[in-house]
């Protein structure tokens, strides 16, 4: 009875096994090179067990162990010396102005109107004329200037007021000083206070101020002195020589005097062997000596005077010759 399924393929009697093709001899005949195979991978495991090995950039290096690592940072100090440590400097920065001459700048304004009073005959134009230009000075509403009249107290405190702005740690600073002369509704009771907290000005022992006291040409170099922190280096008597009525100028007032002298904050016009301490100071004298103190400052640049006593601040120059 023939089979339900044939199958797809049949043997050939042709192709029969010889015993050369038999699968037992087949092994007979690999098994001594697989066994040489095997004890190769067997001894190089061994080798490797005995060095642990770590990866680093594809590269197999030995592992430094705690026993060697001795060993090998010796040999890499030897082949690569240390390098010096590297500095980087600090960047130099800008010097900066001490808190005391951190003074407002006074640039020069472009077609700044003449008074009707002032020329280039003036004794003291080429100041007067400066400061005009960089709208430091103000006249009155008839465009004179009116160099010769007298400063008042209060008139001088506004010109401190608004030429200096003193950030400095002073024992007044930040306290209203009450005066019995002037109260908070007075023109200038904001400038009063102000020069006052920066040391420029003081008061009088009754308490009050005297805003409309015309101002001595002593008190305004005292003032400058006291306010700009100004320190003597010489003796009265050698600072004060070129003043022929020293005599007249009181104990109190010597120190500040010499230091203001040797700043080069003095002006005496027309005489310059008199210091006329006494005198009143008028509008001119009072814009020339606040210019000297811009000057002293270096909020301003030299300006040669024939009229300054003592030691230029800018250039060292003597001008008590």
């Amino acid at each position: 009875m023939p089979p339900l399924f044939r199958p797809l393929f049949r043997p050939s009697p042709r192709l029969k096994r010889s015993p050369a093709s038999r699968p037992g001899a087949r092994w007979h005949r690999l098994a001594p090179a697989g066994l040489a195979a095997i004890a190769l991978v067997l001894a190089l495991a061994a080798a490797i067990a005995r060095y642990p090995f770590r990866a680093a950039k594809s590269t197999l290096v030995p592992a430094a162990t705690p026993a060697r690592a001795r060993g090998f940072q010796a040999l890499f100090n030897r082949s690569r010396p240390q390098s010096p440590p590297l500095t980087v400097p600090l960047p130099v920065l800008p010097q900066t102005l001490p808190p005391q001459q951190a003074w407002p700048d006074l640039p020069l304004v472009q077609g700044q109107p003449g008074f009707d009073d002032l020329n280039s005959a003036h004794w003291a134009w080429p100041i007067l004329n400066d400061l005009n230009q960089r709208n430091v000075i103000a006249g009155f509403p008839d465009g004179t200037f009116r160099p010769a009249d007298p400063m008042t107290r209060a008139e001088f405190a506004t010109q401190l007021a608004q030429l200096f702005n003193l950030p400095l740690e002073r024992s007044r600073l930040g306290k209203e000083i009450l005066y019995t002369d002037m109260d908070p509704g007075h023109w200038a009771y904001g400038n009063v206070q102000q020069a006052v907290q920066m040391g420029f000005l003081s008061g009088y022992p009754d308490g009050t101020f005297l805003p409309d006291q015309p101002i001595s040409r002593l008190h305004v170099i005292v003032a400058l002195a006291d306010g700009l922190l100004l320190k003597s280096s010489s003796s009265a008597t050698i600072a004060l020589q070129p003043y022929k009525d020293k005599s007249q100028v009181p104990p109190w007032a010597l120190g500040p005097l010499v230091a203001a002298t040797e700043a080069g904050l003095v002006v005496n016009y027309p005489d310059r062997s008199q210091l006329t301490p006494n005198r009143l100071a008028s509008r001119a004298e009072v814009a020339v000596m606040l210019h000297r103190a811009l000057v002293h400052t270096g909020t301003l640049q030299e300006i040669p005077f024939p009229y300054v006593i003592g030691r230029s601040a800018s250039k060292g120059e003597s001008y008590t010759k």
